[in-house]
């Protein structure tokens, strides 16, 4: 692989990542809008709603700053590469070693979001039951 490949790749990743943080954020904003109606209202405050959405807003808490740690460390790897590059230097392991560990943190991102889509199903069905419950 040519080194103008090397340090251009991690940069790919990037407009990926962008979606995932703005979906990510999107959902973070809505369990927060949840969060604050319960609390306004004082209702079901101690209820497992109110434990499942605390939950779920700390899973995609994390979730972002992982994201936006893989961004810095993919413009990381990218920035290094191309400014060793200019110097006529080997960059290989700078790029990759960075470009891994932004990898990494996607992946882990990915299970946290993982885990809140699941949580969130655990919410709907609540939700489903105290439906049903009340049509009774």
């Amino acid at each position: 692989m040519e080194d103008a490949e090397l340090w251009l790749t991690p940069l790919i990743l990037l407009p990926g990542v962008a979606l995932l943080i703005v979906a990510t954020s999107h959902r973070y904003v809505q369990v927060h809008i949840e969060v604050h109606d319960i609390i306004e209202t004082h209702t079901d405050a101690g209820s497992c709603s109110f434990q499942n959405l605390l939950k779920r807003s700390g899973l995609l808490r994390d979730a972002l700053v992982d994201l936006y740690v893989s961004v810095a460390l993919f413009s990381m790897a990218s920035l290094l590469g191309g400014l060793a590059r200019l110097r006529d230097k080997q960059a290989f392991w700078i790029v990759v070693s960075l470009a891994c560990v932004g990898i990494f943190s996607l992946v882990y991102a990915s299970v946290q979001l993982i885990l809140e889509a699941l949580l969130s199903m655990e919410l709907i069905k609540e939700h489903a039951r105290k439906i049903e419950a009340e049509k009774l």
